[in-house]
């Protein structure tokens, strides 16, 4: 119960529900994470190895894929419905 009340005052405080916060959070860390595969992905290119060089693509696209529907989430806490 007071962990609920906690969650409401930052509501009024800052304006974005707790639910939006942790979206934005989550969607944050998402793009970081596919930033830093593509970092990762290009070491396996310039080392030949494509088979890893293809996993890092694919939870690239996964995480895109993520981002996109984390996105259409966020937006439609944004404007309160």
């Amino acid at each position: 119960m007071a962990n609920e009340t906690k969650k409401q005052q930052s509501e009024g405080l800052t304006g974005i529900s707790n639910i939006a916060y942790d979206l934005m959070v989550v969607l944050s860390n998402k793009l970081e994470g596919i930033a830093a595969i593509e970092e990762y992905r290009q070491d396996a290119v310039d080392t030949g190895d494509s088979d890893c060089a293809a996993l890092f693509e694919r939870i690239q696209r996964q995480d895109r894929e993520s981002v996109d529907e984390l996105r259409s989430h966020l937006v439609r806490h944004l404007q309160g419905t």
